[in-house]
């Protein structure tokens, strides 16, 4: 919780509030870097969230004041998004299920040691057209054939793939490119790119 509460604290979202009634132990100390030694016994939110809300005060932090996250779900429905570490899998399921029914974003993620997993449930309506997750990619054009071929600088491969989406920025002598509407390429080699129908004369996007 520790991390997520960081984070999303000093990202600066409208509203924080944390639910974690279990008290603190000794053995929280090595790794929950919001506790400190007075504060075994505490409920581990009440400990945490005044000091979560010193990393931003432009958002406000406070508890979810239950026993029992399950006991009415409809607690739930102020929220936008809800997050979930160390839930048991009955709770899980039944937040999950209210959550999805009432249209309220999902994330549920835990550590364990060396692994570790991450649901995400943002409604029928979310589409990921990120296929690998990985960072964006740059690069140089080095020439556009009137058939719509882009070439990369000599000897540096561009990192595309069949189905990517491109957008061209700085292109001159084809100012109708740049800033447009992201195009799908075909790669044709690892310097090369084609696309059909970029404009009137071109079929490519990089």
């Amino acid at each position: 919780m520790r991390i997520i509460a960081k984070n999303i604290a000093l990202a600066g979202v409208k509203s924080l509030t944390l639910y974690d009634p279990t008290p603190a132990k000794i053995a929280d100390l090595s790794s929950q870097f919001f506790l400190h030694p007075e504060d075994v016994g505490t409920p581990r939110a009440t400990a945490t969230a005044p000091r979560v809300a010193e990393l931003n005060s432009y958002v406000p932090v406070s508890i979810l004041e239950t026993d029992n996250l399950t006991s009415d779900l409809n607690q739930l429905s102020r929220f936008q998004v809800v997050v979930l570490t160390s839930t048991p899998l009955g709770d899980q399921l039944a937040i999950s299920e209210y959550c999805h029914r009432n249209g309220i974003y999902l994330v549920i993620s835990d550590i364990f040691g060396l692994f570790g997993h991450i649901f995400t449930d943002f409604g029928e309506g979310f589409t990921i057209s990120d296929t690998s997750g990985e960072a964006v990619v740059s690069g140089i054009v080095a020439h556009i054939s009137s058939e719509g071929l882009v070439s990369a600088l000599d000897e540096t491969r561009h990192g595309l793939e069949d189905g990517d989406y491109v957008t061209f920025t700085e292109i001159k002598g084809m100012e109708g490119l740049n800033n447009a509407e992201p195009r799908k390429v075909a790669v044709k080699g690892k310097w090369f790119l084609s696309k059909d129908s970029i404009g009137h004369i071109l079929t490519v996007v990089i």
